[in-house]
């Protein structure tokens, strides 16, 4: 199955299949067949095909810190780089801005940025280039992500009513 966000107007497509759950004596040959395509209009048009790029380690790490963004348990921003780079997640908790010497006046009610996550894309050429595509994911995108994943761990249904709600929304296909 596919999750299909719109990404303030770039489609974001992913897809993790064959995930198992991780085990201590062979975490680094647990991989996950990762699909993903990003398209905007046409400006971007990348794709990852069927590919080893996350380790199931690496899923369960990335759902459970989102998990913790989620539920404001995250303090400050971290960052979740994988054993393959092709990506690296950078999650935002919740932020006072009067506290941020960026902003001299905050307007009442907008005090707090609420939590975000950036998935950063490396792009390939032959090898590994220094270019990149950084998506920001807002707090219903992250919401959706984290369904989307914990379903193909096993840890929600897929006729839960959450799945149930993503399909009908046409977050969930295939």
């Amino acid at each position: 199955m596919w999750l299909k966000l719109d990404i303030d107007g770039i489609i974001f497509q992913l897809q993790v299949r064959s995930y198992q759950p991780s085990t201590t004596e062979n975490w680094d040959s647990e991989w996950c067949r990762i699909g993903l395509s990003l398209a905007s209009r046409n400006w971007l048009n990348y794709m990852i095909e069927n590919d080893e790029v996350l380790l199931s380690c690496e899923v369960q790490v990335l759902t459970e810190s989102l998990e913790k963004l989620l539920n404001d348990e995250l303090n400050e921003i971290s960052e979740i780089e994988c054993i393959e780079p092709d990506f690296k997640f950078i999650l935002h908790p919740k932020k006072d801005l009067r506290n941020d010497p960026r902003y001299v006046y905050v307007r009442e009610g907008h005090e707090i940025e609420d939590i975000s996550m950036e998935w950063v894309v490396s792009f390939w050429n032959g090898g590994l280039t220094n270019n990149y595509l950084s998506i920001e994911f807002d707090r219903d995108d992250i919401e959706y992500l984290s369904n989307y994943l914990n379903m193909v761990m096993g840890n929600i249904d897929k006729k839960s009513e959450t799945i149930t709600d993503m399909i009908n929304k046409g977050l969930i296909y295939g």
